[in-house]
């Protein structure tokens, strides 16, 4: 009796080892990616990405200007994961990022903003072994804001 009480206690401890260690790979995938995508890095953005992500990366690319590029040499976005939101399913998780100073495109005549802050979500999912972004689309914010 003893001894199934203390394996069924190692297997919870290691499975919730399992667990932590792709939730901070995860977070880790999604911080990465965040940062070089909001710093209009999509080559590096596209290697933390799956490949039906690289539409959503080649559209952001044809619509960044030498403005967008010259505002983030001046100061570069930053970004800090805030919190993550497990799936039932376990491969797949959604990491909520902290984006400053980046490039808000505008797709209009009008000039290129450097958004202060605003809070965004990104899929990240586990294929082959890897975490990789997700993309849907372009990058929505969840909430901006208002300092």
């Amino acid at each position: 009796m003893k001894k199934t009480t203390l394996f069924v206690m190692v297997a919870l401890l290691t499975g919730c080892s399992v667990i932590q260690d792709d939730d901070d790979r995860a977070t880790d995938v999604a911080t990465q990616w965040a940062e070089a995508y909001f710093n209009c890095d999509y080559h590096g953005a596209e290697a933390l990405s799956t490949p039906e992500s690289y539409r959503w990366l080649q559209f952001a690319a044809s619509n960044t200007t030498q403005h967008d590029l010259d505002l983030l040499q001046q100061q570069p976005a930053e970004v800090e994961a805030t919190d993550y939101f497990p799936d039932a399913n376990d491969t797949m998780r959604v990491v909520e990022l902290r984006v400053s100073h980046f490039v808000k495109p505008l797709f209009s005549d009008s000039a290129t903003k450097q958004v202060e802050e605003a809070l965004f979500h990104a899929t990240v999912v586990k294929r082959k072994g890897e975490w990789k972004v997700r993309m849907e689309g372009l990058p929505q914010s969840e909430k901006q804001s208002h300092d």
